[in-house]
């Protein structure tokens, strides 16, 4: 029989959470029983365990696939620090809800001998990358959000309002707390729980979902990829800059004059699960649907 195929795997736990060291020590145990897995360490990661590490963006170069444990947010950070990377992620959830992992932390032995035999489902996802235009002319390139582009108002007990266009197309004047712009991956998010409609993965759409607006007609937006979508604040006296966050990274303010462009950006996210993987089957699970109670 063929030798399996050498298979380099970047790992990257998150310490902080309870547990980490322990799935890391049984993935180590794993690896010690399948020569072809060659284990290659987060530089944090590595010092759990006193082995030597890299930055991340070094280790997805040297990974044909990366496993990460922790939260949604741990996963999340490693997309930015990573992309445009094509190293497939593999997460292992030892935080909380958990919609983006591919197993839970008490799951992670069933998965392993997936991972040894490199037979996994990989599921591409549409990210998004935002261009801060400023007054005076500066532009920076944010070149991926997996999950979503927030603008959320700075001053507790003050409206904002904010204008939206799809292409040359004007949507209209939000007022309201703020808007979530979401991929279909970040519509179980921040997006779900400000009343947006949850998306399949595989979807090629965006949701612009406002945050509690002002009007009550105001309703979340799906709208294509094919144009790009611009937001910009309508100045009001008094009222603070809101702040622009990027998957949960801060993104400064976003004053009068300034603006953003969103599209989708330029290569999906590869993210990888069981074979067997079912979206709906999650779906169930997390959200408790269990059909007619009657």
């Amino acid at each position: 029989m063929a030798a399996a195929k050498t298979l380099n795997v970047g790992v990257v736990v998150n310490r902080s959470k309870p547990g980490a060291r322990e799935v890391l020590n049984k993935l180590v145990e794993f690896a010690r029983n399948h020569p072809n897995l060659r284990l290659h360490y987060e530089k944090r990661t590595g010092a759990l365990i006193h082995r030597s590490g890299l930055s991340a963006s070094a280790l997805a170069k040297k990974s044909d696939i990366l496993l990460v444990a922790g939260g949604d947010g741990s996963l999340l950070d490693v997309v930015g620090a990573v992309f445009p990377s094509q190293a497939p992620i593999l997460g292992v959830n030892i935080g909380s809800l958990g919609f983006l992992t591919a197993v839970s932390e008490t799951e992670l032995e069933s998965i392993l001998p997936y991972l040894a035999d490199n037979d996994l489902l990989l599921s591409p996802r549409l990210a998004l990358e935002t261009v801060f235009h400023r007054v005076g002319g500066k532009k920076t390139v944010i070149p991926c959000a997996l999950n979503d582009v927030v603008v959320v108002r700075a001053d507790a007990s003050r409206l904002i309002r904010i204008r939206v266009e799809v292409g040359d197309y004007l949507v209209t004047e939000y007022v309201c707390d703020g808007i979530i712009v979401a991929t279909p991956t970040g519509s179980t998010a921040y997006s779900l729980a400000a009343g947006g409609p949850i998306l399949s993965p595989d979807a090629d759409a965006i949701v612009l979902t406002p945050i509690c607006p002002h009007t009550l007609t105001n309703r979340a937006l799906v709208v294509g990829i094919e144009q790009p979508i611009r937001i910009r604040i309508v100045r009001q006296p008094g009222i603070l800059a809101p702040s622009v966050q990027f998957d949960g990274r801060s993104g400064g303010p976003l004053r009068p004059g300034d603006w953003l462009e969103i599209r989708p950006a330029k290569t999906r996210v590869q993210l990888a699960y069981l074979p067997h993987s079912d979206f709906y089957r999650v779906l169930r699970q997390k959200l408790k649907w269990s059909g007619a109670s009657v």
